[in-house]
């Protein structure tokens, strides 16, 4: 008989997040001498692996000893920009003599330097040098990516933009899904808000819903972005088109952002550095998962890291991830992210490890990836280590040894 199961086994720790994070400052199950049991891409069993030896016919399975290593849920960065064209290198320069993010976009830096370098690249190096940063992402354990557009600021640059992340989505060993992004402005059309606008919502929008792998609609909150009222009319028109909402507020400026967020029934409110506890409790209320960025405390310096552990005891649920642009946070290191959030924003080891796994699959709006519980994706990561906070401790260099993508591995470390 073929076999049909595969059964991991011998893992010193097996940390199953649980589906909702609740109030716990512990929000996972740790199972020791643990066994994983797989079939078709899904698990069928995680436990301890005697009471999965008692309940399940094993004679065919196929086993595989992981030796003692530690397996936590696929990791899940529910908040990146990853297709971009060019660098920005000098602006990181400018940061360290004391510019700001917000004075340099005032001087013409920022997204409008990103949109004149889309217009200037190829789609296939485009592709090809976001490929390579997906491929470094993958090896520090995601195997859920969103992607944003919001460099072209024009309905023929924003299809580019989709157009390449679509290519990625179908040939990458990971699973993609992609945002359309209302992100600033052009500055000269500032005079001129509502057309901008209404082109927005009459071309690039709908030719962005018409897409199979772009799932979500993102608008970006701020002053020098879109008004709250802006933001309502695009929320309204995405959910018109069966786009799920997501939105940047709080990140400069208190402009209330995370109530808009949960008014608007978001699936998340993203950034939240300056959001104050009305907001953190609204999003509470409202089921609106709250994502932090830590990549941008790190990159622009200051006092830019978000208040998780004020979010949390006012009841949010706390997803985190790495923001990767070129502009503000050009970090493609997830675990590093969980590390800065327990170190710098106040979360607990296990709430950071549920924030890149269950968090980032809710943040999402995804059910069947996170917890690694009966019936979901056999998405999961083996550690070259026997205790699963590894991820955390050796910030940059996480021990990923196999990264698995329902039931195949698509990362392997070489010794």
């Amino acid at each position: 008989m073929p076999e049909s199961k595969t059964l991991y086994q011998q893992i010193s720790q097996l940390v199953l997040p649980h589906a909702e994070e609740g109030k716990s400052l512990s929000p996972l199950t740790v199972v020791d001498d643990a066994a994983l049991l797989i079939e078709k891409g899904l698990v069928v069993a995680s436990g301890e692996l005697g009471q999965i030896e008692k309940e399940h016919d094993l004679t065919n399975a196929k086993r595989i000893s992981l030796h003692g290593k530690s397996v936590v849920p696929g990791l899940i960065d529910s908040h990146s920009h990853v297709v971009f064209a060019g660098e920005r290198m000098d602006e990181m320069a400018m940061r360290a003599r004391g510019d700001t993010y917000e004075s340099i976009a005032q001087a013409g830096g920022g997204i409008v330097r990103s949109v004149s370098a889309l217009e200037s690249t190829s789609l296939d190096e485009l592709v090809k040098e976001a490929r390579k940063r997906i491929q470094h992402m993958k090896s520090l354990g995601v195997t859920t990516l969103e992607i944003k557009s919001g460099y072209g600021l024009s309905p023929r640059l924003e299809a580019k933009q989709l157009d390449a992340i679509e290519i990625l989505a179908r040939s990458e060993e990971l699973d993609i899904r992609a945002t359309i992004l209302a992100h600033v402005i052009p500055k000269d059309q500032r005079n001129n808000r509502s057309n901008y606008v209404a082109e927005f919502l009459s071309k690039t929008l709908p030719d962005a819903a018409e897409r199979s792998r772009v799932y979500y609609c993102d608008i970006f909150v701020e002053s020098g972005a879109f008004t709250p009222e802006e933001a309502t009319l695009i929320a309204h028109k995405a959910k018109e088109l069966g786009l799920k909402l997501k939105l940047h507020v709080d990140q400069l400026h208190d402009g209330n952002g995370a109530t808009l967020a949960a008014n608007l029934g978001a699936l998340s409110a993203d950034h939240l550095e300056k959001t104050n506890l009305q907001g953190a409790q609204a999003l509470a209320a409202s089921n609106t998962i709250a994502t932090i960025l830590p990549g941008c405390g790190l990159f622009l310096g200051g006092e830019n890291w978000p208040n998780a552990r004020t979010l949390r005891d006012a009841g949010c649920s706390v997803a985190i991830a790495t923001d990767c642009n070129p502009g503000s946070s050009m970090v493609m290191d997830l675990p590093l992210c969980g590390t800065m959030a327990a170190t710098q924003c106040g979360l607990t080891l296990e709430e950071a490890l549920w924030g890149i796994t269950r968090g980032g699959a809710k943040a999402l709006g995804l059910d069947d990836r996170g917890t690694l519980q009966v019936g979901e994706r056999a998405d999961f990561v083996v550690l070259n280590h026997p205790n699963w906070k590894s991820i955390f401790y050796t910030p940059g260099a996480a021990p990923i040894e196999q990264v698995i993508l329902q039931g195949n591995a698509i990362y392997l470390s070489t010794p």
